[in-house]
């Protein structure tokens, strides 16, 4: 036991100085935070050293640039069930960044994925009021995120419209699927990314 004890302190005195700089030198040679992409080279006319400037590694693709937008489509929409959600890890892992999304509760009913085109788009979200008609502002957001809605507890009336504006063009819509022949309806701007229909 105390051979093991002895061995493994010695095994860790030698690991541990594999990471320690060399005399003049520094023990990375990945480039500290913060600092450029430049490494700097001797001229061989004598003048000072030049930069040279490495490959820029090339940039990572989002989730959302496989979405499968045309024309002047300004966002896309999936059904994702009623009262509780299906299939959002479909949704996430093909086209997203991330799982993490706010959702945004309107009623018992209906769930959408929205999902803007460009990063830049500013949301408004609206209560549309099953009494008088009138959409109530309940949130906005000038720099929209994929997000989540729960909405349209009735089938004959939709009680949220989306608003998103890009450019100084605005589009409004409201999720629904028609009763006519149960398709997703997610507005003439919009691409329908669900399951049954994208």
């Amino acid at each position: 036991m105390k051979r093991m004890v002895f061995l493994l302190a010695v095994l860790g005195t030698l690991l541990s100085g594999c990471g320690a700089p060399a005399p003049g030198g520094s023990a990375s040679s990945t480039p500290q935070e913060g600092s450029s992409a430049q490494e700097e080279l001797p001229n061989t006319e004598g003048e000072n050293s030049v930069p040279l400037e490495e490959d820029p590694e090339p940039e990572l693709s989002s989730g959302r640039d496989s979405i499968p937008f045309t024309g002047d489509q300004l966002y896309a929409a999936a059904y994702l069930g009623f009262e509780e959600m299906e299939d959002l890890s479909y949704y996430t892992q093909r086209y997203l960044d991330s799982g993490d999304l706010p959702i945004h509760y309107f009623s018992p009913g209906e769930y959408y994925l929205i999902i803007p085109r460009y990063p830049d788009m500013s949301l408004a979200l609206y209560k549309n009021d099953i009494q008088t008609g009138q959409p109530a502002l309940v949130y906005e957001d000038p720099a929209c995120e994929p997000f989540l809605i729960q909405c349209n507890i009735s089938d004959i009336f939709s009680d949220v419209t989306v608003e998103l504006a890009y450019q100084g063009e605005t589009v409004s819509f409201s999720p629904y699927i028609s009763l006519k022949d149960g398709s997703v309806q997610v507005g003439e701007r919009g691409l329908d990314l669900s399951r049954s229909g994208g």
